[in-house]
């Protein structure tokens, strides 16, 4: 808590809730909560974990030059990355799920980072692309300029976020996968003045990083970005499954068209969160999640109450996943957060190797 980074997510937590709350009846969220069917978060749950199961598929795709892994062994990492991703603020769950996977499997933690990179750049485009398909269903300009007008973030500071971050860093990683030179040798300009011993320290830990980067190499970015889409597709039918419990359909124009809203909701509350700010996207996401469906004709009360449940039901099973796992390997949450958020990296077999080994245990 003594970690200003810590205070900044919780501060964008409270100005996001305050902008998704300051306009509702409470009374009318309170009964929405009560008259949803709840058992329906059962399947929805396991749709998630569908979904995560083909994160972790498309992980060790990307893992590959690196080593070769097998689902059971990178599962439990990638849930540990994410119970940390929902309890620290700007997503350096990232970083604690590198540590992690070098920790278990002696994996360079700046390569396996710069495949965590890679996956949150393929999420953002084909989250792109599922706003461009439904747009064939729902009028997109006028959802962009109505959700703009609900949250009160201007139009063009919204399409600047949402897609010029994932262009940059797309059009980045694919130099650096083809042509790595070329940034290394802009970052020795860089770090010139630097001392020699940490311009060197710097050096090496871009190759690492960079070495991480040859699965968009090839045919591989096709099938990583193939991988990509029912990764998304089956947390869109979770939000579909929360929503018939909370029976937005009837507002929404039926159950078929309730499909193309919830793949809007599904892109819009993601986007939002994509760049790094609270503790588990708390707050961006509730604001885009019932922003989008009030636009497209849903109450905001029932918006509300809907977005908040989705969010604990996607936040909570996996949280209390990765919890479980980081208990049953005898591992601190709270060392392992603050080993694995530490700038320098203590790579397998370097010096650092066995300290951190030893303190996280």
């Amino acid at each position: 808590m003594r970690d200003r980074r810590f205070w900044l997510g919780l501060g964008a937590s409270a100005l996001f809730i305050a902008l998704l709350l300051w306009r509702i009846d409470f009374r009318g969220t309170a009964a929405a909560f009560r008259d949803a069917d709840y058992v329906l978060l059962v399947p929805a749950v396991g749709l998630y974990f569908v979904a995560l199961g083909f994160r972790t598929w498309r992980w060790g795709v990307m893992l590959r030059p690196l080593k070769a892994l097998g689902f059971g062994r990178l599962f439990p990492v990638m849930a540990v990355g994410y119970m940390a991703n929902n309890l620290l603020p700007v997503r350096l769950g990232e970083l604690v799920r590198s540590y992690y996977l070098g920790q278990r499997e002696g994996v360079s933690k700046s390569a396996s980072l710069a495949t965590i990179v890679i996956e949150r750049v393929l999420d953002g485009v084909v989250l792109l692309w599922l706003l461009a398909a439904v747009a064939s269903a729902l009028p997109l300009t006028s959802l962009a300029g109505a959700l703009a007008q609900d949250t009160g973030i201007p139009l063009g500071f919204m399409a600047v976020v949402a897609v010029l971050p994932f262009a940059l860093a797309l059009a980045f990683l694919l130099l650096a996968a083809y042509k790595p030179a070329i940034p290394l040798a802009l970052l020795r300009s860089i770090t010139r003045p630097l001392p020699q011993a940490l311009a060197d320290k710097v050096h090496e830990l871009a190759a690492l990083f960079f070495s991480g980067l040859a699965s968009l190499r090839g045919p591989r970015l096709l099938w990583l970005l193939l991988l990509t889409v029912p990764v998304w597709l089956g947390e869109a039918a979770m939000y579909y499954a929360v929503g018939v419990a909370f029976g937005l359909s009837g507002h929404l124009g039926g159950l078929a068209m309730m499909v193309w809203v919830m793949l809007a909701v599904t892109a819009t509350s993601n986007l939002a969160t994509a760049l790094p700010s609270s503790q588990g996207g708390v707050g961006p996401f509730e604001l885009f999640a019932a922003a989008t469906l009030v636009v497209l004709g849903a109450p905001r009360e029932l918006a509300t109450a809907y977005a908040i449940v989705l969010h604990v039901t996607l936040l909570a099973p996996v949280t209390l996943l990765g919890l479980a796992y980081l208990w049953s390997g005898k591992h601190s949450f709270v060392q392992m957060a603050r080993l694995g958020t530490r700038m320098n990296d203590q790579e397998p077999g370097g010096k650092d190797a066995p300290a951190a080994s030893k303190e996280a245990s």
